[in-house]
């Protein structure tokens, strides 16, 4: 009984032995051997990594949506050059100054756009908040 005792009292020592190596979370990473006396090391590592990838998600988030911002602005850029090529193009061929003359609202239609958009802004600015969502 005393030797069985003695030997599970070495293996218990033998097991709770820590890793002098093991102080950073490369150490995790590394070929060295980890041991069972290490568990409450790795566990307090892994809790500070944990923070860290909540850090990352939140800035993967960030990122993403100033990229979304980002291609709509390319994309309202793209948009606006082709425009401004046309412009240009209109500037020199007569027939396609025409054609763009023709696309545009007479001086008439206009002001009955402003005026239509004008009674829209009023009217849904009397709409109580909660019908507009």
């Amino acid at each position: 009984l005393r030797e069985l005792a003695g030997r599970a009292s070495r293996e218990t020592q033998e097991l709770s032995k820590h890793s002098p190596h093991l102080s950073t979370l490369q150490d995790l990473t590394g070929p060295q051997k980890l041991l069972v006396g290490d568990a409450l090391k790795c566990g307090q590592l892994l809790n500070g990594i944990q923070a860290d990838v909540r850090q990352l998600e939140e800035q993967l988030t960030s990122m993403r949506r100033s990229l979304r911002g980002l291609e709509s602005s390319m994309l309202k850029a793209g948009t606006r050059k082709e425009e401004i090529i046309r412009f240009n193009k209109a500037k020199s061929d007569k027939e396609f100054a025409k054609m763009l003359k023709a696309r545009t609202l007479g001086p008439e239609h206009l002001e009955t756009q402003a005026q239509l958009r004008r009674e829209i802004r009023v009217r849904v600015h009397k709409l109580p908040y909660w019908s507009i969502m």
